[in-house]
């Protein structure tokens, strides 16, 4: 490259647009779509963002989103608490540690017939999956696993 285009190249790298993830101390994470049936299938839902949470240095990559959009939010109700102890409980817990951030579809839940408040508070709800992690990737730069 000629050298007159190197300030031309500096100048215009100065006014690209910073992603928004750049701005603050918070980097671009990962996003699951989950429908799963079973608690053994959300087990290894669950094993897998602890796997990418071990790989990565978490300053460096950010936050793991499960955005719960199937039968498995039925195991969160708690009507169910008693039988799904254990997931539930592992799932508060990597949410508490900043492991992941699980968030619940609104629409799936009124399809199954799930009212807001029978599912724990540490799940986020949002209206609707396909738009939630639509705007996860448009808007924090998060990759959809």
């Amino acid at each position: 490259m000629p050298s007159h285009f190197l300030p031309l190249l500096l100048a215009l790298l100065c006014l690209s647009p910073t992603p928004s993830w750049a701005v603050g101390d918070q980097q671009p994470g990962y996003v699951f779509s989950v429908t799963v049936s079973s608690q053994q299938q959300l087990d290894v839902v669950l094993n897998r963002a602890e796997d990418l949470r071990a790989l990565f240095n978490p300053d460096e990559h950010g936050k793991i989103a499960i955005v719960l959009h199937g039968d498995e939010l039925q195991l969160f109700q708690k009507d169910n608490y008693s039988s799904n102890q254990s997931v539930v409980e592992r799932a508060r817990l990597l949410d508490r540690d900043n492991i992941i951030d699980i968030k619940a579809c609104q629409t799936m839940m009124r399809n199954l017939e799930i009212e807001q408040n029978e599912l724990p508070s540490f799940i986020e709800q949002v209206p609707f999956a396909p738009a939630e992690i639509e705007r996860l990737q448009k808007e924090e730069g998060f990759t959809r696993l």
